[in-house]
């Protein structure tokens, strides 16, 4: 037999490796954390632009939030009403259409 022959039968007679699962989310865990510092990486650029005309704004709407507070707060306080009971109504659907039990199902 040959050194190559040799080597051939020496694989083929090992049983093929098995997954290392903790080793898979190592490097699943290390992908997201690359993934989500990437994606912090990426708004700072906004962040900054955001910051800086929020800060040239800033007299502006000082100026602007003492004069329209007194027409807003009725509004902001009936939007939010309607928000409330929105979400209500919709987690009381889902929570009652959940309950629901189907005798038959289509085929």
């Amino acid at each position: 037999m040959t050194p190559e022959q040799k080597l051939a039968a020496l694989f083929a007679a090992e049983a093929p490796p098995r997954r290392d699962y903790a080793f898979e989310a190592d490097v699943a865990e290390r992908v997201a954390r690359r993934r989500a510092w990437l994606t912090v990486v990426a708004m700072l650029p906004w962040l900054t632009v955001a910051g800086i005309v929020l800060w040239a704004l800033a007299p502006i709407l000082m100026r602007l939030s003492g004069e329209v507070a007194p027409v807003l707060s009725p509004v902001a306080m009936v939007l939010g009403l309607i928000a409330v009971a929105g979400g209500g109504a919709l987690w009381l659907s889902g929570l009652l259409q959940r309950r629901v039990r189907v005798a038959a199902t289509p085929k």
